[in-house]
């Protein structure tokens, strides 16, 4: 990569920097910058030339421009919480410290949403939205001084990640000022999008593509009930192993931790957390959710953690306890301090059922380097904390901690893990982000980091090496492909890249249900449809990897055989494949409870415009390494690359669903009734209004034991005032609104937020076009309209649309512009602009 090297010294640089800031603002004595010198990995250190403290985002653009226009390099820093060195200043650069800007925006309840700037604690957030009954789902360690936009920066996860997924879960938006200057939004407030999950691929970019000047955060409702439970074990193993038992029975419980006798010890002596004395590991399970299915779970999990060989067993009996277990979790980190003057903090991520020779084999590595190792870990996703204690004032102490990480490293790599899974690849594992990701896998990172950085201004040095650009040439065949590729699907895909590099325009299609490009347009069909099949499926793993030609009805048919699903409902109908799917972003009413597609999409491999395979993701639930790839092929419309393998989360089936349809008189009414669902006593699955006769129609889907859905659905009820009646077999129902037919009528999705429904129905009412509002009040799906008709409708509330249906579809219509950062994405992906596609692209062709 090439870089702007800045001609100026200290001085010039303090003296610059003061005409654009207050003076006072600018720290540049030797005193007033140590603070800033490293993060919470303390073995990386360096000075920069000034440090400013921002209160502004006009400050913040000022200052990003002035380093690309002299090239001197920045850090955007929070708290500096960050273990990866990921927030260690560039030497000779500055740093942005944003722990002024930290205001709350707006509060919006109704739409279960929030904007914050980059400095709010992330605990702050849930404090502020307490009491709306919600909360800021994502809890790393660090929560009560980490900062949103570091925890943005690096995809933050912590204990509940299993559930409720990382920090680019609950990312809806955000504004931010790319490395060149330029300032524009992406995202949406709603949950559904239009387009590529651009925010996907911004969170976790550790700073590389920009700095976010204020965000949009998904909020959800408080959850109703708590139980957390704690089993004491001789012997880590055996934590492990019920571990597995918690997640065969089909539970999903909002977390699953392990701590061992080293961690344990350190959090009696920090915290007194008044674990159960001997325990050489304890796990700690949290089952949350509403208060029956609470109770129900609680003796399921009990009976599992007693056959496990638990020896002692408490369930917190109040919130007070419950703080206490936790609070000796989340101290681990900073608690080990008082066992070692010294410690790495490794994250590295195992497939699950791997947990157990991943320990021995760091036990090994502890008694070889003669270096005590404490263990912690989310053990519902494999994210082992390994702390690896040392003395720095000894002669090599360091550099052998060093290389007993290194080694965890290469362990969590070999066993088709991450080297992170949620504290970023910083500095500390830069070394170690070409063994996971090779070829043009990591040529496609450094390609774009350039496209949207010339000067390598923005965080340099962190994720990305700075000097290791340029990469040795890669040879553009199928080599490297997973074992499990056959020899005629290896030559296959050899023709597609060949037949991609010397094609003028192509469009890719799977089962032709929803074609992606414009029909018009002359252009070589590619079709994926061949590539059929499961290429690996371990239910303990709560993964799956498919071929993107394979019918989405097949892969949901698998899964129920082993109790499990894709709770974002995509659509089944005949000849629906993954790929078209991921391709038009589309999720159905399930999407409301755990999230949707881009929530759930862990791994891509696919040909771009230029004929290369690319990889992103991985096949473990947890992954921080490299930019986000998977994410930015949901809703991609084929206008990236030719999507060939998906690999997708997936979690237990509830054993039943029920649905309640309550019918309410007038507009406010179900409104407010919808509202008060949203965040009523029970965690819904789906939830829509639908205009009836004389009135609307809510509905409310609910899962779970068979045996309690009746009383929980009245319990429902009991919030609202309307006429209700219960629908026990309401399978049909509900699949029914996730289809689409091969009919000729034109058919809309269009991503809205909750306070637009009564302003576009007032609107809609006097039209004969057929409507529902779903996902909660997320979605508008419109019948009807045709393309000029329903682009009046869009621009006049200024919304856009994905049609999926009629004689243009998929066409993207109303209010959307691509975005600066998917534009130069694009020019790295697809140059020629080879791949049609509805999106508006306008690009430079490179000849």
């Amino acid at each position: 990569m090439t870089s702007q090297e800045p001609g100026l010294d200290q001085t010039q640089v303090v003296a610059e920097l003061q005409e654009l800031v207050d003076p006072h603002r600018v720290l540049h004595s030797a005193a007033a910058r140590a603070p800033f010198e490293s993060d919470g990995l303390t073995a990386f250190r360096a000075q920069p030339f000034a440090v400013v403290l921002i209160e502004t985002a006009a400050e913040i653009v000022n200052l990003v421009r002035w380093c690309h226009a002299t090239g001197v390099p920045f850090l955007a820093r929070g708290s500096g919480t960050s273990l990866s060195g990921g927030s260690t200043p560039i030497p000779n650069g500055i740093v942005l410290a944003l722990n002024r800007m930290n205001r709350i925006l707006a509060m919006q309840p109704k739409n279960l949403l929030c904007r914050v700037e980059p400095g709010v604690i992330n605990l702050d957030v849930s404090r502020a939205a307490q009491p709306h009954g919600l909360y800021y789902a994502p809890d790393p360690s660090s929560q009560a001084i980490c900062t949103i936009g570091g925890n943005v920066a690096f995809n933050s996860g912590g204990a509940h990640c299993l559930k409720y997924g990382m920090t680019s879960n609950h990312v809806l938006g955000l504004t931010y000022v790319t490395p060149t200057g330029e300032i524009e939004h992406i995202g949406h407030d709603s949950l559904e999008g239009l387009g590529p999950d651009v925010p996907g691929f911004f969170v976790g970019s550790e700073g590389r593509f920009g700095v976010a000047l204020e965000l949009t955060l998904r909020l959800l409702p408080l959850v109703p009930t708590y139980k957390t439970v704690l089993a004491a074990y001789h012997s880590t193993a055996a934590a492990g192993e019920a571990v597995a038992q918690v997640v065969a029975s089909g539970m999903l419980p909002g977390a699953m931790e392990i701590m061992d006798r080293l961690s344990i010890q350190a959090a009696e002596v920090s915290v007194k957390a008044n674990y159960p004395a001997g325990a050489e590991a304890i796990l700690i399970v949290e089952l949350e959710g509403d208060s029956a299915q609470v109770s129900a779970e609680f003796v399921e999990l009990t009976q599992l953690l007693e056959a496990s060989g638990a020896y002692e067993i408490r369930a917190a009996r109040n919130e007070a306890e419950r703080a206490s277990i936790w609070k000796g979790r989340k101290s681990a980190f900073s608690a080990v301090g008082r066992l070692s003057p010294d410690y790495i903090v490794q994250d590295g991520v195992v497939p699950r059922s791997r947990l157990g020779e991943a320990l021995q084999t760091i036990e090994d590595l502890s008694r070889r380097y003669d270096i005590r190792v404490a263990n912690v870990f989310h053990a519902g996703d494999g994210n082992l904390h390994p702390l690896i204690l040392f003395d720095g004032r000894e002669e090599g102490a360091l550099h052998r901690a060093e290389e007993l990480a290194g080694e965890i490293l290469q362990m969590c790599i070999d066993m088709g893990g991450s080297i992170t899974g949620e504290h970023g690849v910083g500095m500390e594992k830069g070394a170690y982000l070409p063994l996971q990701y090779q070829g043009h896998d990591l040529q496609f990172m450094y390609d774009v980091s350039y496209a949207l950085d010339p000067h390598g201004v923005a965080n340099r040095d962190k994720k990305l090496r700075h000097d290791s650009w340029p990469l040795a040439p890669t040879a553009p065949d199928a080599d490297g492909l997973p074992p499990e590729y056959t020899h005629a699907q290896r030559r296959r895909i050899e023709d597609l890249c060949i037949h991609i590099r010397q094609a003028h325009r192509v469009r890719v299609i799977g089962g032709g249900t929803k074609s992606t490009g414009i029909s018009q347009n002359p252009a070589e069909i590619l079709s994926v449809g061949e590539f059929s099949g499961i290429l690996e499926y371990n239910p303990a793993e709560f993964t799956i990897t498919t071929w993107a030609g394979t019918p989405v009805a097949e892969i949901q048919a698998a899964l129920a055989e082993q109790g499990q699903y894709l709770p974002f409902c995509p659509p089944t109908q005949a000849g629906s494949t993954m790929g078209g799917i991921v391709s038009c972003g589309l999720s159905g009413e399930g999407r409301l409870r755990f999230g949707g597609m881009r929530d759930f999409i862990l791994g891509v491999r696919c040909i771009d415009g230029t004929g290369d395979l690319l990889y992103g993701g991985g096949r473990v639930v947890k992954n921080t390494a490299g930019f986000d790839l998977p994410k930015l092929m949901v809703g991609s419309l084929g206008s990236l690359a030719l999507i060939l393998e998906l690999t997708f989360k997936v979690f237990p089936q509830p054993s039943a669903h029920g649905t309640l349809i309550c019918h309410l008189q007038d507009l406010d009414t179900a409104c407010h009734q919808m509202h008060a669902a949203r965040t009523g006593p029970c965690e819904l699955d789906s939830l829509c209004l639908v205009p009836a006769e004389e009135g609307y129609d809510l509905y409310l889907r609910l899962a779970g034991s068979v045996d309690l859905l009746p009383d929980r659905l009245a319990q429902v009820a009991q919030v609202l005032t309307g006429k209700c009646r219960t629908v026990l077999d309401d399978a049909e129902l509900w699949h029914g609104w996730n289809q689409m037919s091969r009919m000729e009528r034109h058919r809309w999705r269009v991503p809205i937020v909750f306070n637009h429904i009564r302003k576009l129905e007032t609107f809609l009412q006097d039209t004969q076009w057929q409507r529902r509002y779903g996902m909660g009040g997320n979605l508008l799906c419109l019948d009807g309209p045709d393309p000029r008709a329903m682009n009046e409708f869009l621009l006049r509330f200024d919304l856009g649309a994905l049609g999926l249906q009629g004689s243009r579809s998929p066409l993207v219509t109303g209010v959307y512009a691509v975005p600066i950062l998917l534009r130069r994405v694009k020019r790295v992906m697809d140059p020629k602009d080879k791949f049609v596609s509805p999106l508006p692209y306008v690009l430079p062709v490179v000849t």
